[in-house]
């Protein structure tokens, strides 16, 4: 009896000894980058820059590193939704993606109060937050190239030739 006592708290170290090694291993990330025509545009959302230059942390993070930043993205996430001052952002469809992804970062941020979350599930939620954010720098790349095209073509112009 005590040797299978033994063998079954051996096991369970062994076990435990895997899942923090896992936490433990870095996984690469990356995201969309902005285009120079759309950093022109928002240099002085500060915010923003704050976020993106955190989310380098991210690149190359392990499992408990992510949880362990992860309330601090999620106020740096909060910060940059609730500052745009942009005009131009502050379309529905732009402030959609940025709801879209406080919700994926919110969701890793609780994810530090859920004790038996494993290092896949916390990878998967990591890379889920890198999706969004390139869908985020996606939007402000297409309004910012979309501002640039009409006011290169005078669409009023084009409807006074046609009439």
């Amino acid at each position: 009896m005590l040797f299978s006592c033994k063998s079954q708290k051996k096991e369970a170290i062994e076990q435990n000894t895997t899942v923090n090694s896992k936490m433990d291993i870095p996984k690469k990330h990356t995201s969309k980058k902005l285009d120079s025509l759309s950093l022109n545009n928002i240099r002085l959302w500060k915010e923003y820059f704050d976020l993106k230059d955190f989310l380098k942390v991210y690149e190359e993070i392990s499992s408990r590193e992510a949880l362990n930043n992860a309330l601090e993205l999620k106020q740096l996430t909060k910060l940059a939704k609730d500052s745009i001052d942009i005009e131009e952002l502050k379309a529905p469809a732009f402030k959609a993606r940025i709801n879209v992804f406080q919700n994926e970062v919110l969701r890793l941020a609780d994810m530090t109060y859920i004790p038996a979350i494993t290092a896949k599930e916390i990878d998967l939620q990591v890379k889920n937050v890198f999706s969004t954010f390139s869908s985020l720098n996606s939007k402000i790349e297409h309004t910012f190239r979309k501002k640039s095209f009409d006011n290169s073509v005078k669409i009023d112009s084009i409807f006074n030739k046609i009439r």
